[in-house]
């Protein structure tokens, strides 16, 4: 993007930690827990990330895909607001937002093929696009941590190994809290240490030449490092089904004489 991360408002978008713990309170509610949240989280985003490969999406799109889904639950609840359907219905907003445009139905065949049990059509996902623009506040711009991590890759001079692993790690940033919680530079320049690390890379008079905060950089590394043990096993689909139909149905019954419908 030609605008500044910082004269933008989407500097405003970061959240705080306390601001997370907020969230999903309908789904905790309903007997889903913090670990429910989070391993729903990421299957989603991998979810994201699949889909995405098999149309031959940039990378960059599914990522903003992600950020979009991340976004759209800080203010709803998967009992009120079909995750299934918002996953597809995010990377469709994406393919927009990055100028990689796709038509709903192509997308809609692509879904089926990658989750036959995916029960949507096109009218729905075009409705839900029009929940997500409201949910999102009509704000799609994204400052991705990718052109940051180029930049201090070349600054920093590491070699193709490491360089590498930065890149995986910052891929795999998508499905924890960091890019919700810290902006772009200090997310890359986290990767790269965490990269840095495991290849036995000292950075340390590199780092000292920059003007970042440290401790943010290192709470970056400590997230995605924690990362890789809670999520190696991964919830399955049935999983997620069962789950996610066991808060819609809690949900429903709670909500019928209200008149309130799920999305």
């Amino acid at each position: 993007m030609a605008a500044s991360y910082w004269d933008s408002h989407c500097s405003r978008n970061l959240v705080s930690k306390e601001q997370l713990e907020c969230s999903h309170a309908e789904d905790r509610l309903l007997g889903l827990t913090r670990e429910h949240i989070q391993q729903l989280n990421v299957y989603f985003c991998a979810s994201i990330a699949e889909l995405a490969k098999q149309l031959k999406l940039r990378q960059r799109v599914a990522a903003t895909a992600m950020i979009y889904f991340r976004r759209a639950y800080l203010c709803n609840n998967f009992c009120r607001l079909d995750p299934r359907l918002v996953y597809v219905a995010c990377l469709y907003l994406a393919c927009k937002a990055e100028e990689s445009l796709l038509a709903a139905k192509h997308l809609v065949v692509h879904a089926k093929n990658l989750r036959p049990k995916w029960t949507y059509d096109v009218k729905d996902l075009l409705d839900m696009e029009m929940v997500l623009l409201e949910d999102l506040d009509f704000n799609l711009i994204v400052f991705s941590p990718y052109r940051e991590l180029a930049r201090l890759l070349s600054d920093a001079g590491v070699e193709q190994a490491c360089a590498q692993r930065a890149w995986g790690a910052l891929n795999d940033s998508y499905r924890s809290d960091v890019n919700l919680l810290y902006p772009p530079h200090i997310v890359a320049l986290g990767c790269l240490c965490l990269a840095a690390g495991s290849c036995g890379v000292d950075l340390t008079a590199w780092l000292q030449r920059l003007n970042v905060d440290l401790g943010q950089v290192a709470a970056v590394v400590a997230e995605l490092t924690a990362l890789y043990p809670q999520n190696s096993a991964g919830m399955g689909a049935d999983e997620c089904h069962r789950l996610l139909d066991l808060v819609g149905t809690r949900w429903d019954s709670s909500a019928s004489g209200s008149g309130e419908r799920r999305r």
